[in-house]
């Protein structure tokens, strides 16, 4: 199906997800930054991203990955993303 829209936000992300199935973090990772330059606007892209970054154990970028996300489920108005976010980011504080 990429094939037929190669810009697909929702496919690329769920190909993204395969990725991380399989073990494939740095791929995936890769897959979900794309994304995000072609379409910074895709919320469910920085909770993700947040998340494998957070399992590499790189939680600076993880921290400021969730802090762009709250800020733009803020502007989108979406208080469920903007929870979600904030509850990753208060638990990464946490450690």
């Amino acid at each position: 199906m990429l094939k037929t829209d190669p810009k697909d936000s929702f496919l690329t992300y769920a190909l993204a997800l395969e990725y991380e199935k399989e073990g494939k973090v740095e791929k995936a990772i890769a897959t979900i930054e794309e994304l995000m330059s072609d379409d910074p606007d895709y919320l469910g892209a920085y909770y993700k991203l947040g998340q494998l970054h957070e399992g590499k154990n790189k939680l600076k970028k993880a921290r400021h990955i969730y802090q762009v996300g709250i800020k733009l489920a803020d502007q989108q108005k979406d208080n469920k993303a903007k929870g979600e976010l904030e509850e990753a980011l208060w638990l990464i504080e946490e450690d």
